[in-house]
Order: C-alpha cells, then structure tokens, then sequence
C-alpha cells in the first residue's frame, strides 16, 4: 500500500517537471520568435531608412545638376539658381537629420516628396526666366539690329547733308560774288546812266498873296527856295520819269528837311552813306534837254550866307551850284 503511494507521488512529480519543461520551452519558442520578428523588423526599417537615404542622395544630386545645367551667361539667372541649390541644401539636411531614426522615416518621405516637387517647380521658374531672358535677349538683338541701321542711316545722312552744305556753302558763295557783280555793274550802270544837270540855278522867293512870288536876296524875306536846271542827253539812260533829289544845305552844314516839303534820305552810292535831301523834281526825260524845278518851303526861318546846292540822280551827284542870302 505504501508502495503505491510513493510511486504515485514519483509519477506526479515526473508529470509535473514535464509539464513544467514543455511550458518553459514554449515560453523560450515564443520570447525567441518575439525577438526574431523584432530584429526583423529593426533589419526591416534599417534597409528602408538607407534605401531612403540613398533616394535622398540621388534626388538631390540630379536636382543640383538640373539646376546647374540651367546656368547661362546671365548673372541675375544664374544667382536666382544659387539660392534655390542653397534652399535644397538646407532641406536635405532637414530630411537627413530625420532619417536617423526609423519613427520619422513617414515624415521623412513627405519631405522628400515635396523637396521633388519644390525642385521641379524651381526647374519651371527657371525655364520661364530663361524663355523670358531669350525674348529679351532676341528683342535687344532687334533692337540693336535696328538701331544699326538707323545708325548707318544718320551717318549716310550726315554725309548728305555735309555734302549739301558745302554745295549751299558754294551757291551763297557764288551767290554773294554774283550779287557783288551785279551791284557793280549796277552802279556802274547807274553811274553812266546818271543824268547830269545844267544851267543850274537857285533863287530865293517871297510869297505874295493873290501876286505872283518875287526874287528876293535878303535871308528874312525869303518864303521858299526854288532849285531849276536843265537835263543833259544821256544815252545811257532810258526814257521815262526821272526823280531828282535836291540837298539844301545851310550856311551852318545842315540839310534844309521838312517831310512834308517831300524831304527824305537817299543812298551815296558814291561813298554808300546815308544822306538827308529836302525835296525832288520829276521830270519826263527824253533823252534831250528839259528844264524843270524843285520847290522847298521854309518861311522865316532861312538863315543868312551861302547855301550849298546839290542834285543827285540815281544816287549820284549830278550837279552843284551856291546860292547867297544877305
């Protein structure tokens, strides 16, 4: 009976070591499954994060050489790319520093996806400027295409116009030596067509009413000077009215002039001065001897000597002669 008993303790016992064994290796066979799946998964995460890594690497890489093979002879351009290569930098570095633990490698991702976006979307602004720069760049070369031409087209009229003035310069040139002739022959023509004048004669007259005037010698008495000659033949000059302008010239050096006595001023063309005359005689010449007069009015106030007494005709003198008042 004892017997028994003890070999059914020692059965249990055995049975529950056994028991105790099996639970203790299913125990070790879970915890050891655990831990594999766990370092899996650490493996896992390691491949994805150097595999993100080396995306990153690779993104930013061909970023950089997109953005460098954009880079032209155009400073601004190429500045406006050194800022968007420095942008990239310092988002790649954002990304790095997260892809040092698995946690953050979704995050990580989302960065990375849009640095992609962001650097195709600098590619875009740079090809605008670039398609911008080569319009400006084709107008600028229009622009100075044209400007040439208009350039040429100021100097070939410059050179015209050079050539122009030297020819007006010629024309007045020859155009003064032509007037300078012309006015030569003129006063040579002029001076021989001049008329002379005889028999000149100067008398001082008194005015009486309702009598006829009387020839008076006395200063005082004198009312108006009467200037009368007689035209010489002239082949020279053609018929037709003549003026002959008379000089009245006191005992003081002074021309007799009152405007309305018809006095006026005449040209020299002997010395080319400017000279006062106190009245004309017009007469219809003929080329033969005619007498006519010149009448000058200046009552009460002729002085007292000798007056000096010319005739010009065609701006010549043509005759003198003196005249006395007591």
């Amino acid at each position: 009976m004892t017997n028994q008993k003890s070999n059914s303790s020692l059965k249990a016992a055995v049975a529950v070591a056994i028991l105790a064994l099996f639970g203790a290796n299913i125990y070790q066979f879970m915890n050891n499954k655990s831990l594999k799946e766990d370092n899996e998964a650490k493996t896992q995460d390691i491949i994805e994060l150097d595999s993100a890594k080396s995306e990153l690497d690779k993104q930013y890489q061909q970023s950089i050489a997109d953005l460098n093979s954009m880079k032209t002879d155009n400073e601004e351009l190429n500045k406006s790319i050194e800022v968007q290569k420095e942008e990239l930098r310092l988002q790649k570095e954002k990304i790095s520093v997260l892809l040092k633990d698995s946690k953050n490698l979704k995050t990580a991702k989302s960065e990375m996806n849009a640095m992609k976006v962001k650097a195709e979307e600098y590619i875009a602004e740079i090809n605008r400027l670039k398609g911008e720069n080569e319009k400006l760049s084709s107008s600028n070369k229009e622009l100075l295409t044209s400007k040439d031409a208009l350039t040429s087209e100021v100097e070939k009229k410059n050179v015209e116009n050079q050539k122009l003035t030297e020819v007006n310069s010629n024309l007045s040139t020859q155009k003064d030596e032509i007037s300078k002739e012309k006015e030569m022959l003129s006063r040579k023509y002029n001076r021989a067509a001049a008329i002379q004048v005889a028999k000149l004669d100067a008398t001082g007259y008194q005015t009486r009413e309702g009598k006829k005037p009387s020839s008076k010698s006395r200063a005082s008495d004198v009312d108006f000077i009467e200037v009368c000659f007689k035209t010489t033949e002239n082949k020279n000059s053609d018929a037709g009215n003549e003026t002959f302008y008379i000089r009245i010239i006191s005992p003081t050096g002074e021309t007799q002039s009152i405007g309305s006595e018809g006095s006026g001023t005449l040209t020299n063309n002997a010395t080319d001065a400017a000279i006062n005359y106190s009245t004309t005689a017009v007469v219809d010449y003929k080329n033969d001897e005619l007498k006519t007069c010149g009448k000058f009015s200046n009552p009460g106030s002729f002085q007292k000597g000798v007056y000096q007494i010319e005739v010009y005709n065609k701006g010549y003198l043509v005759g003198t002669t003196t005249m006395k008042l007591k």
